[in-house]
């Protein structure tokens, strides 16, 4: 018997649309607080600089999908450990984790990294978590950027990341447009924003908290 999609169970029917959708080059997105933020906000800064031409975003899903138009004139890069989701990337794709990045890149190959809504959703080993963003650091140019994105739950943070030591080699960046190196905003999840540079030498002392709330 053949099943019409309207039959379809609800899941099935969204994900039967996505994959159309990507098929014949359509956008879906995620109409939140903090996509919104990121897309209107964070990325159109970082881009505007003259100094941020190559770029690695980490993470691809239907949602994502159209954010290789957010970043004209530069050298953007995707990886996605799924291969399924290659159709998600950009022209320049990586298949494979985040912790393998140098097998891909040369160390001081990226002026902007930005990582949203994958710790917690895939990258959860801490162990990993730590590799992860040792290699971004490793890739980063010094005076590069990390554009951190999670959700500050319970269950989706493996550990404290303020005990993660690789994040700990970064020194915290303060985003003009925000006035802050941290940033949590109003949504459900609680989802966060990080923002670091990597220090060409490691820092001299302690830097002073920027840290905000939209809630």
């Amino acid at each position: 018997m053949t099943v019409g999609w309207t039959v379809l169970p609800g899941r099935a029917w969204r994900l039967g649309r996505r994959l159309i959708g990507a098929g014949f080059g359509l956008d879906s997105r995620l109409d939140t607080e903090d996509r919104r933020l990121l897309e209107g906000t964070i990325i159109p800064f970082l881009v505007a600089r003259p100094d941020i031409r190559t770029i690695l975003f980490v993470g691809c899903d239907w949602y994502s999908r159209h954010y290789t138009r957010l970043f004209p004139g530069c050298e953007l890069w995707t990886i996605e450990k799924d291969p399924l989701k290659r159709i998600y990337g950009g022209r320049r794709h990586v298949i494979g984790p985040l912790h393998t990045l140098e097998r891909h890149f040369a160390r001081d190959t990226f002026d902007l990294v930005v990582c949203n809504g994958v710790v917690g959703w895939g990258l959860d080993d801490p162990d990993e978590v730590e590799s992860s963003f040792e290699a971004c650091r490793r890739c980063l140019r010094p005076g590069g950027v990390l554009v951190l994105g999670w959700n500050d739950v319970p269950e989706r943070t493996p550990f404290p990341l303020e005990e993660c030591r690789a994040l700990a080699r970064f020194v915290p960046y303060r985003l003009e447009p925000l006035g802050v190196s941290r940033l949590l905003t109003a949504t459900v999840n609680r989802h966060t924003f990080n923002f670091y540079r990597k220090a060409a030498d490691p820092p001299p002392g302690p830097v002073a908290d920027g840290r905000r709330s939209l809630a």
